[in-house]
């Protein structure tokens, strides 16, 4: 895994250098050449877009410059993959990169899904697989530097068929999010039931 990640060059554009510091570190240790930059402004002055195969955005871009730097990147580049950062957390930034370049082997199983009635991810199996969920959550949302914890909580191999996975209730309805990995293909969404409060800015990525 470590020779082709060495292969795939990645740009982090947020707003939270810890963050961004992080999730390169990270990245790189996964054998990825990664960057980032928390500056927005000439990117593409900055970065050569055609040796970048994936960018992440995080969630304090504005909405504006991110449309731009996708028509400018994707301009110079256009195999290059976009990915919107879920939550300004270095392990799911890392997870939502892994998937987005996984993605061919998320068709053995079905995807996963999330019964907020139940506060439970479902999970259907074609056969015998290695299956890790981890829990994601923000605990802090002052800008720039948003701060999170996280909770490992399957990591076993489990067999064909219907399964079902609790969250537990100590998990924040607020800025909550899983990654599910089965095998080799890895998924990441929300989990949050309620939305965060308007006074608070947005926790995704950096």
């Amino acid at each position: 895994m470590t020779t082709d990640n060495a292969q795939r060059s990645v740009l982090l554009i947020g707003k939270s250098q810890l963050v961004l510091d992080d999730s390169v570190a990270g990245l790189r240790d996964l054998g990825y050449r990664a960057e980032a930059t928390n500056d927005f402004a000439d990117v593409t002055g900055r970065f050569d877009a055609r040796k970048l195969d994936l960018i992440v955005f995080g969630g304090q871009v504005p909405a504006d410059r991110k449309a731009e730097l996708r028509d400018e990147l994707g301009a110079i580049n256009p195999q290059v993959i976009f990915v919107q950062g879920l939550a300004g957390i270095p392990g799911l930034i890392i997870n939502q990169v892994q998937a987005a370049f996984g993605s061919d082997h998320q068709a053995s199983n079905g995807a996963p899904a999330y019964t907020p009635d139940e506060r439970s991810i479902r999970l259907t199996l074609a056969s015998p697989a290695d299956v890790k969920v981890t829990i994601w959550w923000a605990t802090a949302f002052v800008p720039p530097d948003p701060k999170s914890d996280s909770l490992l909580l399957l990591d076993d191999r489990l067999a064909g068929g219907d399964h079902t996975i609790p969250i537990p209730d100590r998990i924040p309805p607020k800025a909550a999010f899983a990654t599910v990995q089965v095998d080799a293909a890895i998924h990441a969404f929300s989990i949050a039931t309620e939305q965060a409060p308007d006074a608070l800015p947005d926790p995704a990525l950096p």
